[in-house]
């Protein structure tokens, strides 16, 4: 029955899509980094719920996959998929998966209910205008996946359910 919801997420998302993500406006001009290609992860920092500086850097490595998830409050199809997310979390043994969710929430209380109502076991940031996160990996829609190896290798991007299983099982 969760395999046919997914797959009608995924296919429903097909037609329709996520919103896109709402652009970033800084006055700062500064060099853009080269987005995510198909090989090395860019490592990416944002403040956490508690106001804490989260690097992606301080995770990758010390499991075997790390999910980089995101999303943001308002994206129904965002919320949709945490359930899916929080399932594949718990399945997998310690040390093998982490997830790291970023938000590209611009009203900072709506993430922080979001975050309250959901309540994802793994670590939140949400990016700003000082740390423009989702643009360094190319995000124009949301959901938006990256599952990163162990050793800083990008393995997939927008993986659909059975893909990201199929990669975590060896299956």
């Amino acid at each position: 029955m969760k395999k046919y919801l997914y797959i009608f997420l995924v296919v429903a998302l097909a037609f329709v899509g996520c919103k896109k993500k709402p652009t970033q406006t800084t006055e700062t001009t500064q060099p853009t980094e080269t987005t995510a290609d198909s090989s090395a992860y860019i490592n990416i920092s944002a403040l956490t719920p508690t106001g804490e500086l989260l690097s992606l850097s301080d995770l990758v490595g010390k499991t075997d996959y790390v999910l980089l998830d995101f999303w943001a409050s308002w994206c129904n199809p965002c919320r949709q998929f945490v359930p899916v997310l929080k399932e594949i979390y718990r399945s997998q043994p310690e040390g093998h998966l982490q997830i790291l969710s970023c938000s590209v929430d611009q009203d900072l209380m709506a993430w922080q209910v979001a975050l309250n109502e959901e309540q994802m076991p793994w670590p939140q940031m949400r990016e700003d205008p000082e740390h423009p996160c989702s643009d360094k990996y190319g995000v124009q829609f949301i959901p938006h996946t990256v599952l990163i190896d162990r050793n800083g290798k990008i393995v997939g991007v927008n993986l659909d359910e059975p893909e990201l299983e199929q990669i975590l099982f060896g299956e």
